[in-house]
């Protein structure tokens, strides 16, 4: 795969994360890779080592790294390795079912995080969501529907790709939310009762990468004493620090009224942990 290619990729990889959230790209290449394997033809076991070798290295690379699909495709390397000396067929079915393993795993730690998420949802909560995940919307929709809890959603809008699943999801339950732009949130800190986000990853150095704008969300939330709940599954938490998360940044120059500027824009913020009150994965709350 030349340099282009995986320009390419990584592009791909990052729109559908920004429209569908962490979880459901993790899932969605790991489906991916697996249907890719089901329709590889017999080749030699050098070829598709390093076929694979080449793939999960440009997995493990995106911008910004995708960090459960790292980790998942880490395992995936590892276990797999031992097959590479028995006959094509067999390692590739290896494979398969080392995949398989780990979307099941992926799965269970999504189901774990909707769980304890949707206990935290209160009668008359009006809960302000920030870059609604995949957890934060089941959780919000299985509130209503599974416990009958009666509140209110706050959907921030800054880019209504991102949010129409909330948005359809919530509608479809008769669930009550209001959208408002993002750069409105002040109006409403006197009458929210929490903050939910989700994170790309959670570094060793306490930053949590996630989407753009929640860092506004949080800073205004905390100066304001509402309580913020980050809803992010085990397998988010990165080895590396927030300098190696690959960020995206892009630098376009601008002519406008006789004046040349550039313009920089960041693919996520940046969030400290120590700014969130509770994190919830699929294992309840744990300290941080």
């Amino acid at each position: 795969m030349n340099p282009n290619e995986r320009e390419i990729l990584y592009k791909l990889i990052r729109e559908h994360e920004e429209v569908k959230g962490v979880s459901r790209t993790t899932i969605v290449s790991l489906q991916s890779y697996r249907q890719a394997l089901q329709k590889l033809k017999s080749t030699d076991n050098k070829a598709f080592k390093d076929s694979v070798s080449e793939l999960n290295e440009v997995i493990k690379n995106t911008e910004p790294k995708i960090i459960p699909l790292t980790h998942l495709i880490e395992e995936f390397e590892t276990e797999l390795q031992i097959y590479f000396e028995d006959p094509f067929e067999l390692v590739r079915d290896q494979a398969l079912n080392i995949l398989n393993q780990k979307l099941n795993r992926y799965e269970t730690c999504i189901q774990g995080v909707i769980d304890h998420g949707m206990r935290l949802i209160e009668e008359n909560d009006f809960i302000i969501a920030q870059s609604p995940s995949l957890a934060i919307r089941s959780a919000l929709k299985r509130a209503h529907s599974e416990l009958n809890k009666k509140f209110k959603v706050l959907i921030l809008d800054q880019n209504f790709i991102r949010i129409k699943q909330l948005v359809k999801e919530l509608s479809q339950e008769g669930a009550e939310f209001l959208v408002v732009p993002e750069y409105n949130l002040s109006h409403f800190l006197k009458t929210a009762t929490k903050l939910f986000i989700g994170a790309v990853s959670i570094t060793p150095d306490k930053k949590i990468i996630t989407t753009v704008g929640t860092a506004n969300a949080v800073g205004l939330c905390h100066l304001n004493r509402l309580p913020i709940y980050l809803l992010a599954n085990s397998l988010k938490f990165a080895h590396r620090m927030v300098s190696e998360q690959h960020i995206y940044k892009e630098e376009i120059q601008h002519s406008l009224d006789n004046m040349i500027y550039r313009h920089a824009t960041f693919s996520h913020d940046q969030v400290d942990l120590h700014l969130i009150d509770h994190v919830i994965t699929e294992q309840g709350e744990i300290e941080i």
